[in-house]
């Protein structure tokens, strides 16, 4: 005879209680402590920092190198502006009129005269304000001449000279009598017979 089928049967999980989490270990002491070491380390910066700026008077200050010392700044200087003053009155003499041929060593080589000025050969000087002239018979000098030595007796005997380049246009010979040192006297001159003016160049030599 057939059994009726049976329901099945439901199987209940074993139950298990659940457990709390475990707690944590209290420290406590060391949390005390480093708060108090943190308070402690604070504490010593804030005194190092209020007197770090307070230098010992006895301490000797640090050597400064001078290569890696900073330049010093110069300072702009304000310009000031100076005042005027009175023109200082000048104590130097006006420059001497140099006398033509005076370094001439040679007096019997020509040297380059200008008419009218000046010049000088050996012992003696043709006095400024000499003139050219025609005379008729040719080209003339008239002026005068100054024994400037200490000879007692010298005579002065020169030719002058006028010439276009290279070529004598006219010849006049001066002389003047026996002269005392210092003496003037006026200059005795004979052409050569030929007056002209074209000339560009005048010189004068020694003849004795």
């Amino acid at each position: 005879m057939a059994h009726p089928p049976q329901p099945p049967q439901l199987t209940q999980p074993p139950f298990h209680p659940q457990q709390p989490p475990p707690q944590k270990k209290k420290h406590t002491a060391r949390t005390i402590l480093l708060v108090i070491g943190s308070v402690f380390v604070v504490l010593i910066g804030i005194g190092i920092a209020s007197g770090g700026g307070e230098t010992d008077r006895g301490a000797t200050p640090p050597a400064t190198n001078p290569a890696t010392a900073p330049a010093p700044v110069a300072s702009k200087a304000v310009p000031t502006v100076p005042k005027p003053s009175a023109p200082a009155k000048s104590s130097v003499a006006p420059p001497v009129s140099k006398v033509a041929c005076a370094d001439q060593e040679n007096r019997s080589a020509p040297c380059v005269v200008t008419v009218g000025a000046a010049f000088q050969l050996g012992k003696h000087q043709v006095l400024a304000g000499w003139k050219i002239s025609d005379s008729g018979y040719g080209m003339t000098i008239t002026g005068k001449a100054r024994n400037i030595s200490d000879d007692a007796d010298s005579t002065m005997f020169i030719n002058v000279k006028f010439l276009r380049g290279d070529e004598v246009m006219a010849n006049v010979m001066c002389n003047t009598g026996a002269l005392a040192a210092g003496q003037v006297e006026a200059m005795n001159c004979i052409s050569d017979g030929t007056y002209t003016k074209k000339f560009d160049k005048v010189t004068a030599e020694a003849a004795f």
